[in-house]
């Protein structure tokens, strides 16, 4: 199930909500989580039943080797580490065997049958969570918790999906607290505002973003230099919006139920560096890296009195692993090394620049670059975007970029019919108004994050402008639900 699709907003969030409340206020706790669990789970498999088997068996093998942890305590590492073993196993067959299998086939002349299987919704980030309880756990730093606190842990609808990655110990405690069982008005009206604003992100301006990226990908040979860089532009915003208008929507639905949810997004193309790019970006993932496998490698890199040698090699494998783990493919992984190799760069301070200025711009740009490689689905592709980006031609292919946008169709009527413009002239304003809108989507990245502005307001008071506008901000996204698109994030 989809945040922008009529059936959550105007049926299953309602449902859930009221469910929920209730059965809290009749002081029916463990039902009520067992409730919120139900709900999470139709979420989930809303589209295909069949995941349901695998998110269910993923969390019933967790819980079991946390079990056995707890229970035989001199195999403690056993069942750590053949738990770890399982949750990389389950991830690898469902999103890596095709990968594998066809390099195999490529390096080896083989000719080994290709599964093509379709990768489970959400599976790279339940997956992850519960990778870091077991750390956790062998850590010595979280409890064996009872099955009903666990499962709604794994399962609870805003995170499930696609993030942000939420650690045991920020959300099973606020489960166990009976005072966030009632409802709250404020939380609710200030996850309204968040949903809203996320939503608004979605359908307004990471959806329209997506019409020249889309139609610049698929026509890749046909790109010259302006026409490259306006689908690279388009997708660094794409992304952003997309991904961070889902996280938004996360954390004010968990507002609405009283639970706060980790912060995933803080204005990350503010950041003068690619390492303060990256605390600021996903911050949940980075975490995740840096909880469990950076500082880890660090410290090995201490014990064993080579601290300059894994400085260098711990961000190459984190980047790695990073790249990898977004995706099934080299684009993903020369990606993610790109990122290891600029944030060693960073680390050793080869360039002292101060002007923050040019800092912000070069660390800009490189994300417009890298998230070109990104967007790549081959190899190939990649190799196309970059030459057309760096090596300058003008074919006029930016104007064609103007005919993939779909304006509204009151307004293409204003423009067709009564302002009598038509093709190829139509296209040159659509194309005008793309290049205003990545000006207006500069702005809003510049200024205050929906954080900040919710922050603003509720020391301020909610005055009637801000209402004003937020209502027809809501309005203007509920219409666009017509037109249902589901989340970059979905595919990794």
């Amino acid at each position: 199930m989809l945040f922008n699709s009529q059936i959550f907003i105007f049926v299953f969030l309602p449902l859930c909500l009221c469910g929920w409340f209730l059965l809290n206020r009749f002081k029916l706790y463990n039902i009520a989580l067992v409730f919120l669990t139900a709900m999470s789970l139709w979420f989930y498999g809303y589209f295909n039943p069949k995941y349901l088997l695998i998110i269910v068996s993923s969390i019933c093998v967790n819980y079991l080797i946390s079990f056995l942890m707890e229970k035989y305590q001199k195999a403690e590492k056993v069942f750590f580490l053949t738990g770890l073993v399982l949750n990389i196993g389950l991830l690898g067959y469902f999103k890596y065997y095709d990968f594998f299998v066809e390099n195999i086939n490529t390096v080896f002349r083989q000719s080994f049958a290709l599964k093509h299987i379709l990768l489970p919704l959400g599976i790279s980030f339940f997956t992850l969570q519960q990778i870091s309880f077991l750390i956790d756990r062998h850590w010595g730093s979280a409890p064996h918790y009872n099955f009903i606190n666990y499962t709604a842990y794994v399962t609870y609808f805003p995170q499930l999906i696609a993030g942000p990655i939420v650690l045991h110990n920020e959300l099973i405690p606020q489960f166990m607290d009976m005072s966030k069982r009632k409802f709250n008005p404020e939380n609710f009206k200030n996850g309204v505002i968040l949903f809203t604003l996320g939503l608004a992100k979605k359908v307004l301006i990471a959806d329209f973003f997506a019409l020249p990226v889309n139609y610049g990908f698929e026509k890749i040979y046909y790109l010259d230099t302006p026409s490259a860089w306006i689908v690279a532009l388009s997708y660094t915003f794409e992304l952003y919006f997309d991904f961070s208008g889902y996280c938004d929507m996360a954390v004010g639905l968990g507002k609405m139920f009283n639970f706060e949810l980790p912060i995933n997004f803080n204005s990350p193309y503010k950041s003068h560096s690619v390492p303060e790019y990256w605390t600021r970006w996903h911050s949940t993932l980075t975490r995740f890296f840096t909880s469990y496998i950076y500082t880890p490698m660090l410290m090995t890199g201490v014990r064993k009195k080579k601290r300059k040698l894994f400085t260098i090699i711990t961000p190459l494998v984190v980047y790695f692993i990073s790249g990898f783990w977004h995706g099934a493919s080299w684009t993903f992984i020369l990606w993610g090394m790109a990122q290891g190799i600029a944030t060693i760069w960073s680390q050793r301070k080869f360039l002292k620049i101060k002007n923050k200025f040019i800092t912000w711009f070069f660390t800009f740009i490189f994300a417009i670059i890298t998230q070109a490689i990104f967007r790549s689905e081959t190899m190939e592709n990649m190799v196309l975007i970059l030459k057309a980006m760096f090596v300058p031609s003008l074919s006029g292919f930016a104007i064609d970029i103007g005919s993939s946008l779909s304006l509204n169709i009151v307004f293409k009527a204003v423009l067709e019919n009564i302002l009598s413009i038509a093709p190829p002239a139509l296209y040159n304003v659509y194309l005008v108004l793309l290049l205003i809108t990545f000006i207006i989507a500069g702005l809003i990245l510049r200024g205050k994050n929906s954080v900040e502005i919710l922050d603003s307001h509720t020391k301020q008071g909610y005055k009637f402008g801000f209402n004003f506008a937020l209502g027809i901000i809501l309005a203007a996204s509920i219409v666009s639900l017509t037109k249902v698109s589901t989340f970059l994030y979905f595919n990794f």
